[in-house]
């Protein structure tokens, strides 16, 4: 099997990890690789050939030092439960920030633990999202679907409803609190260690959050359909440790905690706690916390199958959909590679998964004769050696996955930029054909938006030139017969008939000349600043600096700002290469600033003059009776040869930076 690339880009991760992402639905995903940013990625509605993701990319400030537990800390006398701990609390106390609050002078920043869409969109239409950090601190953010900023929604504080108002009263006063033990207990009921949204089945516009705590116990908070108040709530008390995985399919919440238990829940309106345990599927304490966890349905055999990962291990169950039944079933699968980096479903019944060692694997899993078997499958990918999945998913129909990596080798990565890459890879597996299974899946009375997956398959073959002749004679216009009465299948069929041949057009109108055109000034850019980078790396490196090589440089600095400037306005029109062209200025801005850093700021551009300019050090050319220019591309340069070599090492020659020709002196013509 192979997996086939069809789109690539890269994102800034400054904290990447495994299992990165995470997605309910396949159309929304959320990473949580970054201390500072929270990024997100939406499926979008139609690709266009001058993206590089058929994702939009959005993105949030999330503040590093949000602590809603230091208000507890304060009403607690720290120091002398400090002085009384043994020393093992003392160590426990001393490591742990949310124990130890403010005391320290200097706090480690936030990571962030999860970041989950809910189900349900608000009253405005706008999408909600949460998103939970190392130190208990749960935030919500919304904005409006296929944009691409998120806002920070104020109207209601869960973490601290849930530290004041939900907590009953603890059983000694905060003040009289003397032991680590008994200090422990009152901090770990409002701290929020993992969360998970609750899809409802009846439409009401209500969220449903779930809250795991570090004492083990889970609430159910009931929020109104704004998400500002909490309209019920209820807490179920378990026999798990701190909580640090929840995961909700249907009406079963899995859970996991730090020691490794793992157990299954069903949520019941009726039971205590708004929930009851179905299961404990794993009892065994063994220190390996569950990181990630696949549940999926399979309506032919009636069952659920859970799939957990435990270090290179895969545990998988088959519970019966019937509430009571007895006849599980259970198998553990080594897969090897050190550990499980990364896991996704693929159909009912297999997975595609990766390991830190990097190989690629498609698992199923084979239900016969009330037995579980296990199978692997080599995934080829191209141009993956170097580097490590760190997380995937499959869109909501299966038919694309989508690989993120990060490079797995330090000593291939050069500065810090490229460490904290992350590369996004989409893909197919297999040869299904989602033109095919458009046609046969469009329901004539739902938009085509619930199949933006199939859609964007289409698209990014076609844009990839992928059976290209299969899609130019699809539903052929001349071969079409209109008879007497139209029917809906028809239209349907002409509806795809229409984003095919918009695909195909735009194939066509942005491999023109035109194209050429553009791509000819981006490559100018580019062969401009690389020159310029060239020579001010020299000059920043010499301790003093004549006249000349002064000016040249701020003249240089001067260039850079020039190239930006033209490059952001050409943005603003619509063209096929501006996701190159902002992928370039992403990569001047972080190169220019460390040049402004050491050789000082430009003055600054008069825009009202554009003088003709030499093309080695970017000082303007007065007229005078001979030129000085290249004899392949023309470009000319100042006249005095001795004063450019000092831009360059001892004992360079004057080559074009644009085509390395050859520099020559001419008389102007008369």
């Amino acid at each position: 099997m192979k997996f086939q690339q069809i789109a690539k880009d890269d994102l800034r991760q400054d904290n990447a990890r495994d299992f990165i992402c995470h997605t309910a639905d396949g159309n929304c995903i959320a990473l949580i690789g970054s201390k500072t940013d929270l990024t997100t990625l939406e499926l979008i509605n139609k690709v266009s050939y001058q993206m590089s993701l058929p994702y939009l990319v959005a993105n949030f400030e999330c503040s590093p030092r949000a602590r809603p537990l230091d208000k507890l800390v304060q009403q607690v006398n720290v120091q002398h439960i400090y002085n009384k701990c043994n020393a093992l609390e003392v160590q426990q106390l001393s490591l742990d920030p949310c124990y130890a609050g403010i005391s320290p002078q200097e706090v480690a920043d936030a990571t962030l633990l999860a970041a989950k869409w809910s189900p349900q969109l608000l009253p405005n239409g706008n999408m909600l999202l949460a998103f939970l950090n190392s130190y208990g601190s749960l935030e919500l953010v919304s904005k409006k679907p296929q944009h691409s900023f998120w806002h920070h929604y104020e109207q209601y504080d869960i973490s601290a409803t849930f530290r004041d108002e939900l907590q009953p009263p603890f059983e000694v006063a905060p003040d009289k609190i003397d032991t680590f033990r008994r200090y422990q207990a009152f901090i770990d009921r409002s701290w929020i260690t993992m969360f998970a949204w609750r899809s409802l089945k009846s439409d009401n516009g209500n969220h449903v959050l779930i809250l795991g705590t570090a004492v083990g116990s889970l609430w159910t908070l009931n929020l109104s359909g704004d998400a500002q108040t909490v309209q019920a709530f209820c807490e179920l008390h378990t026999l798990l440790d701190r909580i640090c995985y929840m995961h909700v399919f249907d009406d079963l919440l899995l859970v996991g905690d730090i020691s490794g238990l793992v157990h299954l829940y069903r949520f019941n309106e009726s039971a205590e706690g708004g929930m009851e345990l179905v299961k404990p599927l794993w009892l065994r304490p063994d220190q390996m916390s569950l990181q990630q966890a696949v549940v999926t349905h399979c309506a032919e055999r009636k069952c659920y199958y859970i799939a957990c990962c435990k270090g290179a291990h895969l545990l998988i169950w088959c519970m019966p959909q019937g509430a009571g039944a007895d006849n599980w079933l259970e198998t553990r699968f080594l897969v090897g590679g050190i550990k499980i980096s990364s896991i996704c479903s693929i159909d009912n019944c297999s997975y595609a998964l990766a390991t830190a060692r990097g190989p690629f694997y498609r698992i199923e899993v084979h239900h016969k004769a009330a037995q579980l078997s296990v199978s692997k499958q080599l995934i080829e990918v191209d141009d993956a050696e170097n580097l490590k999945a760190v997380g995937m998913f499959s869109s909501p129909k299966k038919n694309l996955l989508t690989v993120l990596f990060v490079r797995n080798k330090e000593y291939l990565i050069d500065n810090k930029t490229q460490r904290r890459e992350l590369t996004i890879c989409v893909g197919k597996l297999g040869k299904s054909d989602s033109l095919a299974r458009l046609s046969e899946l469009l329901p004539a009375n739902e938009p085509i938006n619930s199949y933006k997956d199939l859609l964007s398959d289409v698209r990014l073959q076609i844009y990839n030139r992928i059976d290209i002749e299969k899609f130019a004679k699809f539903a052929s216009c001349e071969s079409i017969d209109f008879h007497e009465l139209a029917t809906q299948a028809q239209l349907q069929q002409l509806q795809l008939k229409y984003h095919v041949l918009d695909a195909l057009h735009h194939v066509q109108q942005y491999q023109s000349s035109d194209y050429c055109e553009l791509e000819m000034q981006l490559l100018l850019a580019m062969l401009a600043i690389t020159h310029i980078r060239l020579r001010l790396q020299y000059l920043s490196e010499l301790a003093n600096r004549t006249p000349f090589q002064t000016k040249a440089t701020q003249c240089q600095l001067q260039e850079i700002v020039r190239i930006k400037q033209q490059l952001e306005q050409s943005l603003q029109k619509e063209q096929p290469i501006n996701a190159s062209i902002k992928r370039f200025l992403d990569f001047v801005d972080v190169h220019f600033n460390a040049l402004q850093q050491k050789l000082g700021r430009p003055p600054v551009l008069d825009v009202k003059q554009e003088p003709k300019r030499c093309c080695i050090s970017y000082m303007e050319l007065l007229p005078e009776l001979e030129t000085h220019y290249c004899t392949i591309c023309g470009r000319q340069a100042l006249m005095e040869q001795q004063l450019l070599l000092e831009l360059y090492e001892p004992g360079s020659c004057l080559i074009c930076p644009y085509c390395h020709g050859a520099f020559a002196m001419e008389l102007c013509d008369a």
